[in-house]
C-alpha cells in the first residue's frame, strides 16, 4: 500500500532502492494505475495502456495501467526496471507525487524514506525538492492538469466509451470513436498492450 502525505513544512530524506523488494511496482500492494498529463502521453503509450477513469462529475481522467493488480509490473526483472530510461514520469518521481493543489506529496511507506541509512540524502524540504531527483512534471502541476482537462474534455462523452478492464473494482475505459486528436490517437495505439498475456489473464 501507499500513504502519500503533503511535504508542506516538512523535510524528508531518501536512501536507495537497493534493499527494497520493489514495493512500488507491486500490483498486490496497490500499484495499479497512475493519472497522467499531456506531457506524459508520448513517453508512455509505447509501453503502457493509456485508459480513462470517469470522475464523480463525469469528467474523463487519463491514466496508465501500471500493473494487472495481482503481479509486479511486467517490466520488472530481478527487482530492476527493464525500461528504466523509458519509464513513466510517475516512476521517475516516486516516492514524490504532484497534486492539483500544487503541493508535493511523498509516500511515507516507501522503505527508503526517512530510513537510518548513512547514504540518505535530503530530497525535499517544505515542498522544495532536490535538483535532479525528479521529473519536470512535478512543476506547476495545477496548470498542466487544467491544460489536460481543456484538451480532452471535448471528447469525454461517456456514451463514446466502454469498459475495457475492471481491476479490484476499478472500471477502466477506452474510447470507441476515431478522434482526430494526437492524444486520443496515442490512447488508441496504446490499447495493443492489453493484448499482452499479462493483461489478458485478467479476463
Amino acid at each position: 500500500m501507499k500513504q502519500f502525505v503533503t511535504t508542506l513544512n516538512q523535510k524528508y530524506t531518501f536512501s536507495s532502492c537497493a534493499s527494497c523488494e520493489a514495493n512500488c511496482c507491486d500490483g498486490r500492494k496497490g500499484t495499479i494505475y497512475a493519472q497522467i498529463i499531456l506531457s506524459d502521453f508520448e513517453g508512455v503509450y509505447e509501453n503502457y495502456p493509456i485508459l480513462f477513469l470517469f470522475g464523480e462529475l463525469g469528467y474523463i481522467k487519463p491514466v496508465i495501467l501500471l500493473t494487472n493488480g495481482k503481479d509486479f509490473c511486467r517490466f520488472l526483472e530481478d527487482s530492476k526496471c527493464s525500461i528504466y530510461d523509458k519509464r513513466s514520469s510517475i516512476c521517475k518521481n516516486y516516492p514524490l507525487s504532484s497534486h492539483i493543489d500544487n503541493n508535493i506529496y511523498i509516500d511515507t511507506l516507501c522503505p527508503a524514506v526517512n530510513d537510518e541509512s548513512e547514504n540518505k540524502i535530503e530530497i525535499i524540504n517544505n515542498s522544495t525538492f532536490r535538483e535532479n531527483f525528479h521529473d519536470n512534471s512535478l512543476n506547476n502541476y495545477q496548470d498542466k492538469y487544467i491544460e489536460m482537462f481543456e484538451e480532452l474534455s471535448p471528447y469525454g462523452d461517456k456514451k463514446d466509451f466502454s469498459i475495457v478492464k475492471i481491476i479490484n473494482g476499478i472500471e477502466f475505459y477506452k474510447c470507441n470513436k476515431d478522434i482526430d486528436n494526437k492524444y486520443m490517437q496515442m490512447h488508441q495505439n496504446s490499447l495493443e498492450h492489453l493484448q499482452n498475456e499479462y493483461f489478458i489473464d485478467l479476463d
